[in-house]
């Protein structure tokens, strides 16, 4: 556990967003960054290593035109590292949509962060964006992300700004329609479609256009703003993005007056001069998660502190990191990031750096991925860790040993953990797990004089039999000396109670990957 040092809160109040700047009015003209100027008085630091709690954070004195208030606190800090967080809070009448903050800040890359996505660190500034279920501050509410940094504490962030403010959206990459679905003279029903003509999401739209009608009800939308003609639509909420290719579309109603004679309606009238606002250029995508649980191989243990880093694409062991974090006391790691397939590259002093495919999930999902690392072996002996998913329950590693005649001599599973030889154990099954993701262990001393002229058969057998073996989605990792020297992926399609996996001879490993019909015998 870390050692908590002091907490220190300061709390920034940025006049930001005036009324104006997310008013819809002002869609037709590009916002500027939203910033302000801060001062602020920290507590002094007491002589002695105790935690100190301001009775109240210090304020900057407020401005008359509030949009939103940042604060920032230092949650815990150990000396060589600490874990902060910043409150985003709307201070103004107006929902503030689609949040992405920028701050100064003498620190170096987040070994972690939570409820918010780093989206570019550079020159001293972090943008931190939202993870798209935490998009919108209502009016009167607050967002919060934390992070971790592994490194001395060196003072708060400064110069908060938000960046997503409204544009317009080219003409070319939207169409509108419009049309008279229903009149029956006293009054009429009009549609209005949105299609978005790029490859990417459009986000929060709005439409503003030239009406010469009074809209008496609509739906699927909201009247934002109507003056002089001119109306200001904005979307229902539950379908505020239009995703690339796509369309949304919302209705109305114009109906005349029932005690006003002289007022008539004309379903003649089109819309015009429309023009489509959405927030920043580029859409986000989806952002999803990554769960990682980082185990000892050998024993099953949860691993703290390794460090655990991402690469976009399955298989890359090469190239940029986009994220990194560090397992916790219960080897857990998580990350947000987009839609996709990643590499989790895990490594810490004493064992051999592993690679794992690992897929971004929904944020609700608990279900981690099994990152099982194996101490650092000898040269001349073999690991094989198998992981699964939370079913099938058991998978069962067997390792046959086959002599130069071809005959079996001896088999290593479950009921036959370890395997001597002239007093010498050359085989054993480390960790046999019966409860679903695994790691299923087993390492062999291969320069063992046993082993000469023999062939080693690994196989994954499905001891609960349901589901089938394809779609357990079963990895072996196959470790030797200091290095991971291949990895396997259960095929997905095929028959079989088992997976074929490899062969081991003196010439190194041999692929199979195959699924097979398989028995065994526990005598």
């Amino acid at each position: 556990m870390f050692k908590k040092k002091s907490v220190l809160v300061s709390t920034l109040l940025v006049v930001a967003m005036s009324f104006n700047m997310i008013s819809f009015n002002s869609f037709a003209e590009e916002a500027p960054d939203e910033e302000s100027e801060v001062t602020y008085v920290l507590p002094e630091a007491p002589e002695e290593e105790t935690e100190v709690f301001p009775e109240e954070p210090v304020v900057a004195e407020e401005s008359a035109d509030p949009g939103y208030k940042v604060t920032f606190a230092l949650l815990e800090d150990w000396g060589d590292g600490y874990n902060a967080g910043v409150t985003i809070e709307n201070t103004s009448d107006r929902v503030i949509e689609d949040w992405k903050l920028s701050m100064a800040y003498d620190a170096p890359d987040f070994t972690t962060i939570w409820n918010g996505v780093v989206e570019s660190h550079e020159n001293g500034v972090f943008v931190i964006n939202n993870c798209g279920w935490n998009q919108d501050i209502p009016v009167g509410g607050s967002v919060f992300f934390g992070f971790s940094v592994g490194a001395a504490f060196n003072g708060e962030p400064t110069d908060f700004k938000n960046l997503n403010a409204k544009t317009d959206t080219q003409e070319e990459d939207y169409t509108v329609t419009y049309e008279v679905i229903a009149d029956w003279g006293a009054g009429f029903t009009g549609q209005v479609t949105i299609t978005n003509n790029t490859d990417k999401t459009i986000e929060d739209w709005g439409l503003e256009f030239d009406f010469a009608n009074e809209i008496t009800q609509i739906w699927n939308g909201i009247i934002e703003q109507h003056e002089n003609g001119r109306y200001v639509i904005k979307n229902a909420v539950y379908n505020q993005n239009i995703p690339a290719g796509e369309s949304v579309s919302f209705g109305f109603n114009v109906v005349a007056p029932w005690d006003n004679p002289d007022v008539t309606v004309d379903s003649s009238a089109q819309i015009n001069d429309y023009v489509l606002t959405k927030y920043s250029e580029e859409a986000e995508a989806l952002i999803l998660a990554i769960y990682g649980r980082v185990i000892h191989a050998v024993n099953g243990s949860s691993i703290e502190g390794a460090v655990v880093r991402l690469r976009e694409g399955k298989d890359n062991q090469e190239g940029d990191f986009i994220a990194e974090a560090v397992s916790t006391e219960n080897g857990d790691v998580q990350f947000a990031v987009k839609e996709g397939d990643y590499t989790a590259e895990v490594s810490i002093d004493g064992f051999i750096t592993g690679y794992f495919n690992v897929t971004a999930v929904e944020q609700e999902s608990i279900e981690p991925v099994i990152m099982a690392i194996s101490p650092v072996l000898p040269e001349g002996q073999y690991r094989i860790v198998l992981t699964w998913n939370p079913t099938p329950k058991d998978l069962d590693s067997h390792l046959d040993i086959y002599g130069e005649d071809g005959g079996k001599v001896a088999s290593v599973f479950y009921s036959k953990k370890k395997l001597s030889s002239n007093g010498e154990v050359v085989a054993t099954l480390d960790v046999d797990n019966t409860r679903g993701l695994g790691p299923e262990t087993i390492t062999i001393d291969i320069d063992n004089e046993y082993f000469k002229g023999k062939t080693l058969k690994y196989v994954a057998y499905n001891y609960s039999r349901t589901p089938v073996i394809t779609e357990s989605g079963a990895t072996v990792n196959v470790y030797k000396g200091s290095v991971l020297v291949d990895t396997f992926e259960v095929p997905t399609s095929g028959s079989g109670n088992a997976w074929y996996v490899f062969d081991i001879d003196a010439d190194g490993v041999h692929e199979v990957n195959e699924l097979i019909q398989y028995s065994y015998s526990n005598t």
